[in-house]
């Protein structure tokens, strides 16, 4: 999987459709939404902007002159990013599709880099991968996401940064080829950039930075976690059986060491019952 590391950063001629799913827990975003908005005009995008958000849930919109305007397409509670960005691609007007979610709303100036990456390349689609480099994110919330990461290239032989990242650029082309295993499957971000990595599809990464203004909620709940680890075994083992039951077995070896230590550590202190 290429790493996109020095692409323009110009204003690119392109016409997309920009999709944000919204929660019940997202609804405040008012200055996320206007700061997102601001930067698709000052880029000179051509674009249409969805906001998929669950019905009567209602999200304000900045009322300012010269933002792109906004339409709603409504959800049903409980469904997911997949469902989400699905339903909304079936009434995009474009043929690119990016999406944005409430904590990849700071980069959305980035969208030229990840348009210019997915025309110029070919590719089927471009990831934007938050890595903190001029705001450095601490360890304690990197560690979920890296195990995340460290378990999907383990999976399926290829690196995967970032895999949850709600920021991309896809073709409408592609979402609508793999509707069925989205749906099928625990439809998160995730799943997407799994689909196409298991079937050879051309993925690019963008690096992003942190911005200060960046939300500080590295991952999901543990649902949404828990969702992402076994949507990661169930495509390795369908595409990389081998690999996957590699890497499951070497984790049930871990857990097994680190129970027995905990155990002996136990026997040492005279924990044990009967002790």
């Amino acid at each position: 999987m290429p790493m996109a590391d020095s692409l323009e950063t110009a204003k690119v001629s392109a016409q997309l459709s920009v999709i944000i799913p919204i929660t019940e827990s997202d609804a405040r975003l008012s200055r996320s939404l206007e700061t997102a908005l601001a930067a698709f005009s000052d880029r000179g995008l051509t674009c249409e902007v969805i906001i998929v958000a669950p019905a009567p849930l209602e999200v304000a919109v900045p009322d300012v002159a010269g933002l792109p305007a906004v339409r709603f397409v409504s959800r049903e509670r409980g469904s997911d990013w997949g469902d989400a960005v699905l339903a909304a691609s079936a009434q995009a007007r474009h043929d690119l599709i990016c999406t944005l979610d409430a904590t990849t709303l700071y980069a959305a100036a980035e969208i030229p880099r990840l348009v210019h990456a997915l025309t110029e390349n070919k590719a089927a689609m471009a990831v934007g991968v938050r890595i903190g480099v001029q705001q450095p994110i601490p360890a304690r919330r990197r560690l979920l996401p890296w195990i995340i990461d460290m378990l999907a290239s383990d999976a399926l032989g290829r690196p995967l940064p970032d895999v949850n990242s709600g920021f991309r650029v896809v073709r409408r082309s592609v979402l609508e080829e793999l509707s069925g295993d989205l749906t099928a499957s625990p439809a998160l971000p995730a799943a997407l950039t799994l689909l196409l990595t298991a079937k050879s599809a051309s993925v690019l990464f963008v690096p992003l930075d942190e911005e200060r203004e960046a939300p500080k909620r590295p991952y999901g709940s543990v649902r949404e976690t828990l969702q992402v680890v076994r949507c990661i075994f169930t495509l390795g083992l369908a595409y990389s059986p081998r690999r996957t039951v590699l890497l499951i077995g070497r984790m049930t070896l871990m857990m097994l060491m680190m129970a027995a230590m905990m155990v002996m550590m136990m026997w040492m202190l005279g924990m044990l019952p009967g002790q």
